[in-house]
């Protein structure tokens, strides 16, 4: 459906020209219109800064205005209707946190390893050397109900299931040479066989017996017909019946060879179709056949003499239209007195009749008149006689016999044997989808057997262009590139982009997960898409070109999909989004303890020894037949690292992985850096709880995470007033430096947004700052930052999980994120670290630690003997400018006869008690902590406790009670 979006104010300025008068877009909601404008103007940016209203009508003025949860809950819009966007004024307020996807789950939220591993493939677990086409048991399979394989891709090596199949034992040469290129739907060529049937003349010596050459052989054609995959596809690669028998493999061989264009086997007729509704039979495998096995000896008489013999058999089923009967010669021959060689005849007949019928019919004869020393087969069509009238369920018989004598002399050789037979039935099947099904893609050939190894046939695999996808209609798949705005049309079109394959098997009801349509935000989707479409150093950034044949479960499906591009799907119930780790202009949110539930952030890492610095990538290897080879990346600053701390495997932390249709050698490496630098720089994760902040969140957004605790700087959390369209107050004093340039950071509306602070005369220490206020309000979270390159800054996480944690109240999980890193990905610059702490990461040790024995009565526990011990605080300014955050000290001491450490006290003072002290050594250990949970090192103290007169163990009265 269509719908005209007209933009006023701030939102029209900022619209190119050519698009300030209305904007057409193929769009059901509002939130996918609004998407469709990213495209144009960041105008979910400018919502987040000012709110908006929405109204539906012919103009501004005679409209009405759609609420936020018509806005949040996709309130469908008329088809044709004028969606009109401005600056809130008197209707109904919209926000970003309306327009985002809440994918919040009321579960227990995802643990941080599993975090760390959103976007990271599954490892392998086993040595799978299967071709491209995954089929379990080869390229080629004959399985009933097999399910139809999805083909994604521009160039995918494909492998097949047969649907009908047969072998003919006589000349192809009188096979129907039809015009198959000319058929609906498809392609093709017929070839004839050159095998020769020659026979040799006789020449031998005066005197001895004359020998002669075969003349005869078991000339075995086979034909099938196959499904490729479901659906429409691009057909085989090529422009050409030339160019696309380069791309049809035989036994792993162009059946034309890519060099020097000639064909490197004769004698294999081809034809494929498409996959689309009313495309014609494939007249290679004319009937559908159903092959039976037999090995009777078929003889002239009943053995021991007498009447006639007969081999009879009756049909499956009486639709069946015809017989090919088999007929084995084990050897055809008569030798002379002399020893001469000759051919011999050996024929006989066949006779049918409907099961209800009293007698039989001639039905044809059989007749070779051949020498050969080996044994060889003939076919021979046997067709049904006329239905019984009146009953059509009635299936006929057929008889085979043989008329010749049967042999009694070694010198005459004529052995037959009744081989077999094949059912026919007459029906041309196209798999058109004129039943109601997918349409097929089918490959059909018909191949000389003679060529390849006696009793084999040969693997056959053709390279495609796969299957016909949903994609923008200003997309060109083959250039890689989208034509201005995308007004949300659809054309179909082969591509080997993975996102527009994953929405077609996230949606499509048959061969996918059947997901609805308003499931899915598609021009959130189109930014996804160009980033995989975007060419680097040469190579498209990320590609599919698989054969998908394996049944699986469908949403870990899209999952496994989704990783091979770097993204992740989330699903709320109602919505799909894709989370993409990919390059963004700004930060979405900014937080700081003041806008947490409790003032703290929670943090987490991979141990040391889990953070892989190898990962090995397979991927399916074009030069090699499309196996799976492997590339290798290896961190070596980090193995020598890990090993010079001893850790397992001389330091390698390593993992395989197999990155999903990938036929590309460097894209395959690059994925290997991304998974090791994703492993070895973004191993923190930052867990939150927040008010209904966190409804504005998304899985996918970048926050900047501003902790007081963490970085060291003085605690700024709130905007306490606004004084002026220029001047606020601050809830706390900061100390500022002299010309030096700071931003603030903070939030309005719903998202992150910083403004250049006017710079101080002055070193001082204000509350008060000189920055712009329009549309600040007070209570706002803001935090002052230093703007250069070597002062402190907000470290950044991407949001991977949201969780309802209570009544209005959310934990906001993410892991650490460094925009540098994609320039590192495609051009290798290298990534800079802001600083994120002024802390000192080594806490020094404390000093002055005491211990004094103490023995008194207590009068409900009776006498005890404690140590009380104290020490000197530590100083939180150092030499070297760096400022102490301290969190508290570490107590712990070890008791008499006991190797363990006993914790004594954990906490912010500088003194504790240690009770129950006993006879003998006590060593105390104490340790300075700080916020970034580093401990220094410890400081010792042995002290003895002892009893008697030179201990501490005069106690005082005992209070004795009288009642």
């Amino acid at each position: 459906m269509t719908v005209r979006v007209m933009l006023y104010g701030a939102f029209k300025d900022k619209a190119p020209t050519g698009y300030k008068r209305g904007i057409t877009v193929h769009a059901k909601t509002a939130k996918e219109a609004v998407a469709a404008l990213e495209q144009l103007i960041p105008i979910s940016r400018m919502i987040a800064v000012t709110p908006a209203e929405f109204r539906i009508g012919k103009s501004w003025k005679n409209s009405t205005s759609l609420t936020g949860q018509q806005v949040q809950d996709n309130w469908q819009l008329p088809e044709g209707t004028t969606l009109h966007i401005g600056p809130h004024a008197g209707g109904h307020e919209i926000t970003t946190a309306m327009l985002i996807t809440a994918l919040i789950s009321t579960a227990v939220g995802i643990a941080v390893n599993m975090l760390l591993n959103l976007l990271m493939p599954v490892a392998q677990t086993k040595n799978d050397k299967r071709k491209s086409a995954l089929y379990e048991n080869g390229l080629n399979t004959q399985t009933e109900g097999a399910v139809l394989a999805y083909i994604a891709g521009d160039q995918v090596l494909c492998g097949f299931n047969v649907l009908e199949a047969d072998v003919d034992y006589s000349s192809p040469m009188n096979s129907p040479q039809s015009a198959w290129e000319a058929k609906f739907g498809g392609t093709g060529v017929f070839r004839a066989t050159d095998a020769l049937q020659t026979a040799m003349a006789a020449n031998g010596k005066k005197g001895g017996g004359k020998t002669i050459s075969n003349t005869t052989y078991s000339d075995a054609t086979l034909r099938l017909t196959a499904a490729l995959g479901a659906g429409e596809i691009g057909g085989i690669v090529g422009d050409t019946i030339e160019a696309k028998e380069q791309n049809i493999l035989v036994n792993e061989v162009p059946l034309r060879d890519r060099g020097t264009n000639q064909l490197n086997y004769n004698g294999i007729s081809w034809a494929e179709r498409y996959g689309v509704e009313g495309q014609s039979p494939i007249p290679i495998t004319p009937g559908i056949p159903a092959n039976f096995d037999s090995n009777i000896e078929l003889r002239k008489t009943q053995a021991g003499g007498g009447s006639q013999f007969y081999i009879t058999n009756t049909v499956t089923n009486a639709d069946v239209n015809r017989v090919k009967a088999r007929i084995r010669f084990n050897g055809l021959v008569k030798t002379s007195k002399k020893g001469n060689q000759s051919t011999t005849v050996v024929q006989g007949g066949f006779d049918v009749k409907r099961l209800s019928a009293p007698n039989w019919t001639p039905a044809g004869e059989w007749y070779v008149n051949e020498k050969s020393s080996d044994p060889f087969v003939r076919d021979y069509s046997i067709t049904a006689p006329p239905k019984t009238v009146g009953d059509d369920s009635d299936p006929w018989m057929y008889r085979v016999y043989r008329t010749t004598p049967d042999s009694t002399d070694d010198k005459l050789q004529n052995d037959t044997a009744f081989n077999g037979w094949v059912e026919y039935q007459d029906i041309e099947l196209a798999y058109d989808g004129s039943g109601g099904e997918v349409p097929t893609a089918l490959f059909s050939s018909m191949i000389d057997l003679a060529q390849f190894d006696l009793g084999s046939s040969p693997e056959i695999a053709v390279i495609v262009r796969g299957q016909k996808v949903r994609v923008p209609d200003n997309y060109d798949p083959v250039a890689k590139t989208y034509a201005g705005f995308w007004n949300g049309a659809w054309k179909y079109a082969v591509t080997s982009n993975p996102v527009w394959h994953w929405l077609e098997i996230a949606t499509h009801p048959r061969m996918g997960c059947g997901f609805p349509e308003s499931f899915f935000n598609k021009f959130a989707l189109l930014e996804t898409a160009k980033y995989c479409d975007q060419q680097v150093n040469g190579r498209t950034r990320f590609t599919l070109n698989k054969q998908f044949t394996d049944e699986q479960d469908g949403w870990q499906g899209l999952i496994d999909l989704a990783q091979t591009f770097r993204a992740y799907p989330y699903f709320n119930g109602s919505e799909i989004v894709l989370m993409q780790d990919r390059p963004q202009d700004a930060v979405d949110h900014y937080v700081n303890n003041s806008a947490t539930a409790d003032g703290k952030f929670k943090y987490g890492s991979a141990p040391i020894q889990d953070r892989l610095n190898e990962v090995i990538v397979e991927f399916d290897d074009p030069a090699d037949y499309y196996r799976k080879a492997m590339v290798v990346y290896r961190d070596q600053e980090s193995i020598d690292r890990n090993r010079a701390l001893g850790i397992a495997n001389n330091g390698v932390v390593s993992r395989t992985v197999y990155k999903t249709g990938c036929t590309n050698r460097q894209e395959a490496y690059d994925f290997a850096r991304i998974l090791v630098f994703a492993a070895q720089k973004e191993y923190v994760t930052c867990e939150f709880d927040t008010l209904l902040a966190g409804a504005g969140y998304a899985p996918g957004q970048l926050i900047e995470v501003d902790d007081w605790t963490r970085s060291g700087k003085q605690p700024t959390g709130r905007v306490l007033e606004i004084i002026s369209p220029t001047q606020l107050r601050l809830d706390q004093p900061i100390p500022v430096k002299a010309g030096t340039a700071y931003r603030a950071h903070m939030v309005v509306g719903n998202g992150l947004d910083t403004r250049a602070v006017t710079m101080f005369a002055s070193d001082t220490t204000t509350d008060i700052i000189n920055v712009d206020t329009t549309d600040l309000e007070a209570d706002t979270p803001i935090g002052v930052v230093e703007f250069s390159p070597s002062a402190v800054q907000p470290r950044v996480f991407r949001i991977k999980d949201i969780v309802e944690a209570g009544q209005g109240r959310y934990t906001v999980k993410g892991t650490l994120h460094h925009e540098g890193k994609f320039a590192f990905f495609d051009d290798n610059v290298p990534v800079e670290y802001s600083p994120w702490t002024q802390l000192n990461p080594i806490t020094p040790t404390p000093t002055g630690l005491k211990a004094v024995p103490r023995s008194y009565t207590d009068e409900q526990l009776g006498p005890q003997n404690v140590f009380e011990v104290s020490w000197d605080a530590v100083e939180l300014n150092t030499e070297d400018g760096y400022r102490i955050l301290l969190q508290g000290y570490s107590l712990e001491v070890r008791r008499p006869g006991n190797s363990t450490w006993e914790e004594v006290y954990r906490g912010p003072n500088t003194f504790a008690t240690m009770r129950n002290a006993e006879p003998g050594e006590h060593v105390f250990s104490l340790r300075s902590l700080n916020t970034l949970g580093k401990a220094s090192p410890a400081l010792v103290l042995r002290v003895t406790f002892e009893y008697g007169e030179n201990g501490a163990v005069v106690y005082p009265p005992e209070f004795v009670r009288f009642d």
